[in-house]
């Protein structure tokens, strides 16, 4: 029995990007050659219907990772400002060290109006928007952070964005 060869034609290879996606079984050679087409589960979609699911993206704005460094001492604090219409807050800390590192976030000054409170225990990470149901005004806000007794290890990050998808 004579073996089959696959050759695939420039039509078959799908370019992703500048880049080309090439599938494992095209250049293969096999006694037997199975009709991939026909088994596809690709789907795909028209430039002028819209549908909705995972694969949809939702056009969103960020502003970056405004803060975005290490967390040591006993206490600690950062400063960062939401611009107008960039309300929505997601804040990040790991907890790295021996000791629990209880958090803040405040707006106007480190002692202003308590806008979130919590907690992190060693080896935990804290990760969440702060704000899901109502996105907070711009100006200055303050994320303090203390550790009581042992001295904190980890990473602190926060981050805005115009809508809860970031």
């Amino acid at each position: 029995m004579k073996k089959k060869h696959l050759v695939a034609s420039a039509l078959a290879l799908g370019i992703i990007g500048g880049a080309v996606a090439v599938p494992n079984a095209i250049f293969a050679d096999s006694d037997t050659v199975t009709d991939s087409a026909k088994t596809s589960t690709t789907a795909t979609q028209d430039a002028v219907t819209t549908t909705t699911g995972d694969h949809v993206i939702t056009p969103q704005a960020t502003d970056g990772q405004i803060v975005d460094r290490p967390v040591a001492g006993f206490n600690d604090s950062a400063d960062f400002d939401i611009k107008g219409g960039y309300g929505y807050v997601r804040l990040y800390l790991r907890n790295t060290g021996d000791t629990t590192i209880s958090f803040t976030v405040n707006q106007g000054s480190v002692s202003g109006a308590e806008k979130y409170s919590g907690t992190v225990k060693p080896g935990k990470t804290f990760d969440e928007i702060l704000n899901k149901s109502k996105a907070w005004s711009s100006g200055k806000f303050y994320v303090s952070l203390s550790s009581g007794s042992g001295s904190m290890s980890g990473k602190l990050g926060v981050r805005t964005s115009t809508n809860t998808n970031f």
